[in-house]
């Protein structure tokens, strides 16, 4: 906790996850600024967060997440979209997917008005970033502070994939990263010698040491403290008491897409009838906030698998765990040291498409069954295989709202899943590739049949996506960066009619990359670090 007499800093983070992580990093380095990071959930202590498996633990455990409930969607049905709740954020409960995207997803920024944000800028931040095995490249960075390694040892099921994958024109690859062409390779990870390299690990542990900086955990930020439209402060509870911080200079917002526009509407920033209707009175009218809320959803195939292992024997017993565990901390290798997925790729379901408009994941693991006790996913005792696919970019949009005043009242979530026709039309198309692929030799032959969504499953794609698809957690977009006035925020990532308050984290995307969220958010917030330093020299 922090003492009375440290209650005033040059910098307030809220939020320690993929975005507040790198700008504590950043914005540190300078030993003249004093910056408090604040972090709603613990410390991450506990080794489980060190091993990449982990997450199967983690990322639905109330002590280290936060699961937000949808409104319902399709025939009824309701989403539960976790986040980490924990230092480090999601990035120390996630499958450390490090999917980067292409020149296209971020020239994009520039188009809209956006001066000098685009693919330079941020393949620069990449690169920065990054320390990766396979070594320097055009596109790769080594020396960076997060260890990017690639999934290994090779599998047969998942080798026997990849060569079908090229029976479509979808090429190998070693570096996932490397093109925009439709391709194919083992997932690059954000994982160092068989561990886990959350935000917290790459960015907090080097900085801790600096006496400038403060980490304060347990702490939730329920509303900003203005003077008039300037923010001068926070106010929040820490384990229950009521706790204020002064900010001299900034207050960077880093809770994320679904906690960020939360706390904005709270502080009186946003639509005005929303925040009327929650009874809170209208700072600064900020249309956006909330709005263009983006996410993937996609489909899961499963099949049974035959005549090769996979990894479900490894995983289909708790004595095989335990033995596979007992490897894994001799070795730091094996199905306990990969991350959720063995393969990514990209790919056009549509021929038209200009690029690949799929992102797929692929591993040698399928479960059909959910334990009534723990509520996790149960794997299954025969060989099987899972393939996750979706539309890479939707242009379907949901909203975050808050419902009331306080930070206890639950928010109001509309995914709007699949509601325009550009992803009506695109659906059934991706059902159908992923079918060809599977019916592909040489995997083809170890496929004994398909288990979900099921043969059956021809007609209604739409409304089984809609209603027992898969959402990617890649949510985002709720307060977007943009050149109009009415936009959330401007270029230099300031919430537009407030002095001294700036959102670093996925919300601030206009559009869905075509990958992943958490390296582009790392790289957006090592982008915001050089601003906020410049902005503040």
């Amino acid at each position: 906790m922090v003492e009375k007499s440290q209650r005033d800093f040059d910098f307030i983070i809220i939020g320690s996850g993929a975005g507040g992580a790198v700008v504590a990093n950043r914005v540190s380095e300078n030993p003249r600024h004093s910056v408090l990071l604040i972090e709603a959930g613990g410390k991450d202590l506990n080794p489980i967060h060190l091993v990449p498996k982990g997450f199967y633990f983690t990322m639905n455990n109330p002590r280290t997440s936060q699961s937000y409930t949808t409104e319902p969607y399709g025939d009824g049905m309701t989403g539960t979209w976790p986040r980490g709740r924990v230092l480090g954020g999601s990035t120390t409960i996630n499958g450390m997917v490090w999917n980067r995207g292409w020149a296209p997803d971020y020239d994009a920024w520039e188009k809209l008005g956006l001066k000098d944000w685009n693919w330079d800028r941020f393949l620069t931040a990449f690169k920065q970033l990054e320390d990766h095995e396979l070594g320097p490249s055009a596109t790769r960075g080594v020396g960076g502070p997060v260890k990017i390694s690639i999934t290994s040892p090779p599998e047969q099921a998942s080798d026997a994939f990849i060569e079908a994958m090229g029976k479509h024109g979808i090429g190998f690859v070693r570096d996932p990263n490397g093109s925009d062409d439709e391709r194919v390779g083992y997932v690059a990870s954000s994982i160092k010698r068989g561990t886990r390299m959350s935000a917290a690990r790459s960015f907090l542990k080097p900085a801790r040491r600096r006496k400038n900086l403060t980490i304060v955990t347990h702490t939730y930020v329920e509303s900003l403290i203005l003077d008039g439209t300037r923010v001068v402060g926070v106010r929040g509870r820490h384990k229950g008491n009521e706790v204020t911080y002064r900010a001299r200079k900034e207050v960077i917002v880093s809770g994320g897409p679904l906690e960020s526009p939360q706390l904005l509407e709270r502080s009186g920033i946003g639509r005005p009838e929303v925040l009327r209707a929650a009874g809170i009175p209208v700072v600064v009218s900020s249309p956006k906030v909330g709005e263009n809320l983006r996410e993937h959803r996609g489909l899961m195939l499963q099949v049974r698998l035959k005549d090769v292992a996979g990894f479900n024997k490894q995983a289909s017993s708790f004595p095989r765990q335990m033995w596979a565990g007992f490897k894994y901390l001799f070795t730091r290798d094996g199905l306990i040291a990969h991350g959720g997925y063995n393969i990514v790729a990209a790919y056009k379901s549509d021929p038209a498409s200009p690029r690949p408009d799929t992102h797929a994941f692929f591993t040698p693991i399928s479960t059909s069954a959910v334990s009534p006790t723990s509520g996790r996913l149960v794997v299954d005792k025969f060989p099987g295989a899972r393939f996750i696919v979706s539309p890479t970019f939707p242009t379907s949009q949901g909203s975050i709202h808050v419902t009331g005043p306080k930070a206890a009242d639950a928010p109001r979530i509309v995914p709007n899943y699949v509601s325009t026709d550009h992803d009506r039309d695109i659906i059934p198309k991706v059902l159908t590739k992923a079918r060809e692929i599977l019916a592909t030799e040489p995997f083809s032959r170890y496929v004994a049949e398909e288990l979900e969504p099921g043969p059956q499953l021809i007609d209604d794609v739409v409304r089984y996506t809609i209603n027992n698809g898969v959402a990617g957690i890649h949510t985002l977009g709720t307060c977007a960066i943009g050149p109009d006035d009415d936009d959330v925020l401007d270029e230099r990532l300031r919430v537009r009619g407030i002095d001294n308050l700036r959102v670093v984290d996925s919300s601030v995307f206009p559009q869905m990359p075509s990958g992943n969220c958490s390296a582009p958010t790392q790289a957006l917030a090592w982008i915001a670090g050089d601003i906020i330093l410049a902005d503040n020299a």
